[in-house]
């Protein structure tokens, strides 16, 4: 039986205290990733697909789903020389990592995804954004502009920069109307 976790909130978590067997991401076909998540606990994995409530709205009706924040992918728990049950579920493309061997998933960075969807608050996908990257915005009244992201107290910002002059001008923007750009 896995012992839950508690958090600092007090809330227990779902994931075992296995820490010493990491986290793995595995590739999904297109809308395979409940599946392939249920596969994998039903073989003893530990498996995490996590999802945000979305209303779709139909000609007759409107509905709440559960959507895969990260379509395509799941997480699991596995020691590199664990794997052939994930390789052979049905569904999986391929387990994420470089030059042909698993990469690790930071323990820290499943359990932020996870307080983040259990904390209540509307969560939804964005575009990964990196402070330096060169963006443009997509949507509102800066529609087109191109420059710098940067980040002041949790908040991204613009930056358009005129050179000979040596000086920026910032603008705080929301994370949903950029685009990173090469």
């Amino acid at each position: 039986m896995k012992q839950a976790a508690v958090t600092e909130g007090g809330e227990a978590c779902p994931f075992s205290e296995n820490l010493d067997i990491p986290w793995r991401a595995v590739r999904t076909r297109s809308n395979f990733e409940c599946r392939v998540a249920d596969y994998l606990r039903a073989k003893g994995v530990e498996a995490w697909v996590p999802a945000y409530e979305m209303r779709r709205r139909w000609s007759d009706r409107v509905k709440t789903l559960h959507v895969p924040i990260f379509p395509g992918y799941v997480f699991c728990r596995s020691k590199a020389e664990s794997l052939l049950p994930i390789k052979e579920a049905p569904g999986v493309v391929h387990i994420v990592g470089f030059g042909g061997q698993p990469a690790e998933v930071p323990e820290a960075e499943v359990r932020a995804v996870w307080r983040l969807v259990r904390s209540g608050l509307p969560a939804s996908p964005c575009p990964y954004l990196r402070e330096g990257m060169r963006i443009r915005i997509r949507s509102g009244p800066l529609e087109g502009l191109q420059g710098m992201l940067l980040q002041i107290k949790n908040r991204f910002h613009v930056v358009v920069s005129v050179h000979l002059l040596m000086r920026s001008v910032a603008a705080a923007v929301d994370a949903e109307a950029v685009e990173a750009i090469s």
